[in-house]
């Protein structure tokens, strides 16, 4: 569970420390090899962070839960009737108008 809070609150810090690195980071490491292979996991750690976040707003869109759902997500509300926003039906004398 710590993994994926850690995951979601890096959406800002991982891009600065990547270009931070790509500018600097030959100055800091000294070494080509060591900066451009941490830059490189910088790369890849921000590439999984960002399927990771697309898979969860896929997830949310492709699945919705609702007390109006069917379970193939499709509505089974007949046409005709009136629904208030907490999903219940609002009976014949009650209608909006």
């Amino acid at each position: 569970m710590s993994q994926f809070v850690w995951i979601g609150s890096s959406g800002c810090l991982l891009p600065l420390l990547i270009i931070f690195n790509l500018l600097f980071g030959k100055f800091i490491f000294n070494s080509t090899r060591l900066w451009l292979g941490i830059e490189a996991i910088l790369i890849l750690i921000f590439i999984i962070n960002i399927n990771i976040m697309a898979r969860k707003i896929s997830r949310q869109f492709s699945n919705p839960q609702g007390p109006n759902r069917a379970p193939g997500g499709k509505s089974y509300i007949p046409k005709g009737q009136v629904v208030d926003i907490q999903g219940q039906v609002v009976e014949e004398e009650k209608k909006l108008k």
